[in-house]
This record gives C-alpha cells, structure tokens and sequence, in this order.
C-alpha cells in the first residue's frame, strides 16, 4: 500500500513461515486497498461510474463497514468518502507551485458524504456514480489487526506489529519485560529528529498516533497538512498538533486517531464515552501552545513506563 512495515516476535517458529504467513496477508491487503496499483478493488470501485450494487470482497466489506460506523459515530469527522478531496491534496503535495482553488476544493467537497454509500447483500451501494472512496485512514490499522490474527493462529504467541506506524502487540518480548511503544514528539520530528513525549507498556492492544506534522505541504503561501476536515475540506485546525488513540483493535485505534484530530480536544473528549462498544479507549491529545510549547491532555490514558 506504498508504506512500510515491521514484523518482531518471540518463539521457536521459523522465520521463513512466520514470513510467509506475514506476506501473504500483507500482498491481500495490497490487492484490496493500495491506491498504488490500477487493478486495486478500491481503485477499481472507484473507477466504476454506476450507482448499480458492486460485489465487494469480504475482506474490504469488514474494512468500510467498520469506517461507515466510525464515520457515524464521529459525526463525519472521520469520513470513507474522501476521495475527490484527497486527490487535490495529492496534487498540491507532488507539485510544489500548485494552489489549492476553493472553487476546487468546494466541488470536492460536495462529493463527500458517507451516507451516499452502503452495503448491501455483500455489494457496495453509491447514491451517486461519482462517489470515490479514501481508506488511508483506517486500512493500515486494520491489516495490523488481520495480521495479529494470522500470527495468533499460526501459534506466535508474543509479537510485535508495526503498519504505517500504527501497532499491536502481543505477550511481552520475555517474562515480565513489556513491549513499550513510545509516542513521537512532534516538535522533534518536524525538525528531523527522533523523541518520545510519552513511552507506554502495551500488551494485547493497538497505539496508533495522526498528526497534523506528517505529511505537510504548502500551496500559495499558505501551510496545510494532510488530515482535513471532511465536512468543510479543509485541514483540522483546533490547535491540536497529534492524537494518540490506545484501543483493543488497531483499526478502530486508526480511524478514531483521524476523527480526533479534526474534532480536537473538547469535542474529543465529549465523543469517546460515547464509544464504550470498541471497547476501553485512551487518547492522548498534544495541543500547540505559546511559545511552540506542547500541553498534553488525556482521556482513559494508562500509567505511563
């Protein structure tokens, strides 16, 4: 899906199988969700000009089920049908003189709306021909959970998964030693560097972290990054720099990390106890303040390491 990822685990299993079992989930994956390669379903799906029912691999129905309840849930602030506004966002990023045109960003933005798609009997249901699908927000976390699933069943019993940045983990790496992720300093990172504002033991649960550092890019002066809000289409402005999101799956964990950064801190916080059927959610927000500072805000965050 043109990212990267990293496997680590504890047991007597061969790495040759463990690796077998790895890239074969990772190559379905590709095949369903990449908007790296024509023949994708996703771009197939979103070269189809009907609004005619379109059968839909399992393995994609679980996906865009999942991002139609969040989107719900959130109230559009996490939202599959992005599509046509990600695609001018992709341009202004490749092309440095590029401008983002309102009048532009204003058509795009009439063609999101996830209502106008359902499932139904296992097909995808467009209200318009001209509805395009976006689930980068959301497929990195779910081929991790897929992936905790092969390994489990292959008998890996202690792992560590790691898609796009968003991770799982199982059992510990030794007997009473954790698996402990750290999250990201943004202000490090926007200089090139590498730190933690937090390092947390994590077992037998998904961290997954949206910012708004990654993937920044400017168009006409003016500096935007690349989680936009997709009921006004443009990027999430509520001072909150990034989001950290602990839940029982990665997917979840994922697509709520998006929502939460367009909502920000108090709508964020407002949502989550509304969430109790994902199960135990903790969010860590980081909120620019004076001087470049950074204040940190919580909800159901654990003891720290």
């Amino acid at each position: 899906m043109g990212s990267t990822y990293e496997v680590k685990y504890v047991g007597e299993l061969p790495v040759a199988k463990v690796r077998l079992v790895v890239e074969k989930e990772l190559a379905q994956f590709d095949a369903a969700f990449s908007r790296w390669r024509e023949d994708s379903e996703i771009e197939r799906i979103n070269r189809n000009p009907s609004t005619e029912p379109i059968p839909l691999s399992r393995r994609f129905q679980q996906v865009l089920q999942l991002a139609l309840e969040l989107a719900e849930a959130t109230q559009g602030a996490f939202d599959p049908t992005v599509g046509p506004l990600s695609e001018i966002y992709r341009r202004a990023r490749d092309d440095p003189e590029h401008r983002l045109d309102e009048r532009d960003l204003a058509a795009a933005r009439a063609l999101v709306d996830y209502r106008g798609v359902s499932i139904r009997e296992g097909a995808l249901v467009k209200a318009r021909p001209d509805v395009r699908l976006d689930l980068d927000g959301i497929v990195a976390g779910a081929c991790v959970d897929a992936l905790a699933e092969r390994l489990d069943a292959a008998g890996v019993r202690a792992y560590y998964l790691e898609v796009t940045s968003e991770v799982f983990c199982r059992g510990e790496k030794a007997p009473g030693l954790p698996w402990v992720i750290g999250v990201a300093d943004p202000l490090a990172a926007a200089a090139g560097a590498v730190d933690t504002v937090a390092e947390l033991p994590l077992r037998d649960r998904a961290l997954c972290t949206s910012g708004d550092y990654r993937n920044a890019l400017t168009a006409g002066g003016r500096r935007y990054h690349h989680v936009f809000d997709p009921r006004t289409g443009r990027s999430a402005d509520r001072m909150v720099v990034s989001v950290t999101v602990l839940a029982d799956r990665a997917a979840v964990a994922d697509g709520l990390g998006t929502a939460l950064l367009v909502l920000g801190e108090e709508d964020g916080k407002r949502l989550l106890p509304g969430l109790s059927r994902y199960g135990t959610l903790g969010a860590l927000f980081l909120v620019g303040g004076t001087a470049g500072a950074l204040r940190r805000a919580t909800y159901g965050w654990p003891q720290e390491r």
